[in-house]
């Protein structure tokens, strides 16, 4: 596992904070788990790590939430790229996967193809 992967991976078990844009508030929750992948969709040369993460935030009716997001290293400091992510509570993700797959028949065809390989 490279450093980079490590260092991504050390922040599980730390404070996450959300800022709502204008007066729709802050939410505080704790990285419970994450996957990460090295990126080669950087036209610029500049290395990109994506990840999935898993938040709990204690209080809400629904806690455990999924955030989709990047890191990117330009020059020799990585940075948390996704300023703006998108993050729902784990129903509204199998919601809109199922929306989109019923949608979109491309879309059905790789959830298949990654639980065929789930499964293998």
């Amino acid at each position: 596992m490279s450093s980079v992967v490590e260092k991504i991976l050390s922040r599980v078990g730390s404070r996450v904070t959300f800022n709502y844009p204008g007066n729709e508030g802050t939410a505080r929750g704790v990285l419970k788990e994450r996957a990460v992948i090295a990126s080669d969709s950087s036209a610029s040369g500049v290395p990109y790590w994506d990840v999935v993460d898993l938040i709990e935030f204690q209080g809400q009716p629904e806690p455990r939430w999924m955030r989709i997001g990047y890191y990117r290293k330009p020059k020799d400091r990585l940075v948390w790229g996704s300023q703006t992510t998108i993050t729902e509570p784990l129903t509204v993700w199998k919601t809109l996967l199922v929306t989109a797959a019923r949608q979109m028949p491309w879309f059905r065809t790789m959830l298949r193809e990654v639980v065929n390989e789930v499964e293998d």
